[in-house]
């Protein structure tokens, strides 16, 4: 009986770590193609893009994401915006399917 509380909270530790690791299936698979700059600024704006898009799971989960020190690169800004609007978008159509 002892050896399973520890367990317990080991697994209810780990829910939000395995949570925070996933995008929504239909997003899970995205991955844009070039340079680094492009793909962190992609997946940075993907993620603030959920965040604003979902409710409070999500701003907890993904959050606002934007690189300081990428401020002058404009590959990593295009990238961003792109990741943000495609994300965004893509989550909320998944939510207006009415079946």
């Amino acid at each position: 009986m002892k050896t399973i509380l520890p367990l317990k909270l080991l697994v209810a530790a780990a829910i939000p770590l395995l949570l925070g690791a996933c995008r929504p299936p239909n997003l899970y698979f995205v991955e844009p193609s070039g340079p680094t700059e492009y793909q962190l600024g992609w997946q940075d704006g993907c993620d603030t893009g959920l965040s604003a898009q979902g409710g409070i799971l999500f701003q907890t989960l993904y959050g606002f994401k934007k690189r300081p020190e990428m401020g002058n690169n404009e590959l990593y800004k295009q990238a961003w915006n792109e990741g943000f609007t495609y994300c965004r978008f893509s989550y909320a159509a998944t939510q207006d399917n009415k079946w």
